[in-house]
């Protein structure tokens, strides 16, 4: 529905758009605004997916969380900062260069994706796909509070599956796989990064997301899988981590000899820095200044569509209205000062393209 919207939208403001079907009612939009050129075109993206709201989040929600209410100064709802109102600004700010007439130097993108807060299936589909050549810069619209992110954690993500033996629960522990789990538990939270901690851009860490194991009560579970999470910083390589995990496995197995653990490793995405060279920060800062709006350069704590982007060689930076700390929970809001601020600079920067 929101993919409908957009076209829709694009189509009323006479912007070409087209779709890339992802897979079943999912598809990615590609809309554009010719440019005096077709090379190093600048591009604005964001996603359209939105993690959903469970009973027991619903019962803490004070308005409906899918009613967009105006109150205070916010606009309150699932998706309001993550990231509804990055891209309404960006499509708002594209009919104002089309309403003004203005030609930009470059060819303008605007990128919705699906399915980023999960694999990130839908900027992974579009890495083949020739327009990508032509874009030379991308802006990642998520929230910032307005702050430039030059640079991004990289995160990567696995699977631990674990098999011992099957027993009646009454004979003895077996080869219980929750025994094991737990000791891997105990080696996760006892290993530190010290060499990618306090760093400019925060600590490298790791986390268990989710365990699952078991049949029915009487049985001894004889497989165990486990989600492990880690946060890298910029400069901390994905591989590195499942490295020191295998190590930590192998010797817990001869410690543990008849169980068998393996990893299987599902995303890897590499934190980045963009290049102090780049000339589009000092650009945003006189922009900023025009505006009255505060300038400040930081970094972003999560993964974007932007470390996808990039294994084409697609510098990014990351800049939207919203605020991180309050998306993924109840009452999530978004400030229409910061809605309307964002609109002004991403049209500043097409003008500027």
């Amino acid at each position: 529905a929101v993919g409908k919207y957009i076209v829709d939208f694009f189509l009323r403001a006479n912007i070409k758009t087209e779709i890339f079907q992802e897979e079943k009612n999912r598809f990615n939009i590609i809309a554009k605004i010719k440019g005096k050129s077709s090379n190093n075109a600048i591009a604005f993206t964001g996603h359209m997916d939105v993690v959903p709201v469970s009973e027991k989040e619903f019962q803490r929600w004070e308005t409906n969380p899918f009613s967009g209410v105006i109150k205070g100064g916010f606009i309150f709802g699932r998706g309001s900062s993550d990231m509804k109102g990055g891209l309404a600004s960006v499509m708002v700010a594209m009919t104002e260069i089309v309403k003004r007439k203005i030609i930009p130097s470059r060819d303008i993108y605007f990128i919705a994706t699906v399915d980023e807060e999960d694999g990130m299936k839908g900027s992974k589909s579009l890495l083949n796909e020739h327009f990508l050549e032509k874009i030379s810069f991308i802006i990642v619209c998520e929230p910032t509070g307005l702050r430039i992110c030059t640079a991004g954690k990289g995160r990567t993500y696995a699977n631990i599956r674990i098999t011992g033996q099957t027993g009646h629960g009454s004979q003895g522990k077996s080869k219980n796989v929750i025994d094991f789990a737990r000791q891997l538990m105990n080696k996760i939270s006892g290993t530190t990064f010290p060499e990618h901690e306090n760093t400019a851009f925060g600590n490298t860490f790791w986390q268990i997301l989710s365990i699952n194991a078991g049949l029915e009560p009487c049985v001894i579970p004889d497989e165990l899988t486990m989600k492990i999470d880690a946060r890298l910083v910029p400069n901390h390589k994905t591989d590195e981590i499942w490295k020191k995990m295998k190590k930590i496995l192998i010797d817990l197995k001869v410690e543990n000899p008849g169980f068998e653990a393996e990893i299987e490793i599902i995303d890897k995405r590499e934190g980045w820095i963009l290049s102090e060279k780049s000339p589009i920060v000092p650009s945003l800062k006189q922009i900023y200044n025009n505006l009255q709006i505060p300038f400040e350069t930081t970094y972003f704590a999560g993964t974007t569509d932007g470390s996808i982007f990039r294994r084409k060689g697609i510098d990014c930076l990351i800049l939207g209205p919203g605020d991180l700390s309050c998306v993924h929970k109840e009452n999530e809001k978004i400030s229409v000062k910061e809605l309307t601020d964002s609109c002004k600079i991403y049209f500043e920067i097409m003008k500027r393209s």
